[in-house]
C-alpha cells in the first residue's frame, strides 16, 4: 500500500460536505473493520476471494488504486496486513475530518 494512503483518503473525503465526510468515514471504518475481522476466520478459498473483492471495491470507490497490489495478495494473513495497514491510515485521519 501506498506511503500517499492518508493523503488519498483525505482528498476522497473532503470532497463530500462535513455531514456526508463523517458517515462515509464511519461506513469506511466499520467495514473495514468488519473485513479485518472476518480474516482471521476465513475457511475456503470462496470467503477469501469475497474479501478479497469487498476491500478491492472499498479501495475503489475511495479512489485508491491498489487493484495490482490486492490481486497479489495469495493468503489471508496477506489480505489481513493490508486491510489493517489501511485501516490504520483511516483511523489516523479522523480528527482530521
Amino acid at each position: 500500500m501506498s506511503h500517499n494512503t492518508r493523503d488519498n483518503l483525505r482528498d476522497f473525503f473532503n470532497r463530500y460536505s462535513e455531514t456526508r465526510r463523517l458517515s462515509l468515514y464511519q461506513a469506511l471504518v466499520k467495514e473495514l473493520g468488519n473485513i479485518r475481522g472476518q480474516t482471521k476466520c476465513v475457511d475456503s478459498t470462496d470467503s477469501f476471494n469475497s474479501l478479497k473483492h469487498q476491500f478491492k471495491g472499498i479501495c475503489r470507490y475511495t479512489c485508491l488504486e491498489f487493484d495490482a497490489q490486492i490481486d497479489a495478495i495469495m493468503t489471508p494473513a496477506q489480505l489481513y496486513s493490508a486491510v489493517d495497514n489501511m485501516f490504520g491510515h483511516a483511523v489516523a485521519i479522523e480528527d482530521e475530518l
